[in-house]
This record gives C-alpha cells, structure tokens and sequence, in this order.
C-alpha cells in the first residue's frame, strides 16, 4: 500500500492514517495545512485616499482579507464613505437595517 500525501497544495508530507478509527480519514498532515485553518476575516474600510483632485472627495472604501484588497468606491466624501462601509457590513455579518 502506497503512502498518503497531504492534500494541501505544495506539502509532500505523509498522512497518518489510524486503521479502525471512528469517521473520516485525514487528508491533511497538520492542523496548518487544513484550509478552514488558514481563514481569514473580510473587512471593510474606508480611508482617505491620495488619488482625488477634490479635497472634500478624498475617500475610498476597500474590501480586504489578508494581503488583498479591492477597491469599491473612490472619489467620496467621509460621511458618504462611512454609510457605504456600514451598509456593506450589515450585508457581510447578515443584519437587517431599518
């Protein structure tokens, strides 16, 4: 019987396999190689912004998890911004706004 490789992209490390044991066998080497293990939270921010001509249109509002992000919305103003990042946060977490 051949050994079991991690399932993770990129570790080449065996999987211990427990003959008899109760549920699904292991895929994963390790608690850091599993994928729920790695999950990062979405946030949502707005800041002001270096790219607007206007002073008073100066913020943006991102999306981030981990090292990416995604820009939404340019070219706003703060209180614009803030109820954009508070709207986009009640649809992520679920909450009903009146």
């Amino acid at each position: 019987m051949s050994a079991i490789l991690c399932a993770a992209p990129g570790c080449d490390n065996p999987v211990a396999r427990r003959p008899g044991q109760v549920g699904r066998p292991a895929i994963y080497c390790s608690a850091q190689c599993r994928p729920s293990r790695r999950h990062q939270a979405l946030g949502v921010e707005a800041e002001p912004s270096d790219a607007s001509e206007t002073p008073s249109r100066a913020w943006e509002v991102r999306l981030r998890r981990g090292g990416r992000a995604v820009v939404v919305q340019r070219g706003l103003g703060r209180f614009s911004a803030t109820a954009l990042v508070a709207e986009i946060q009640a649809l992520i977490t679920g909450e009903v706004t009146p």
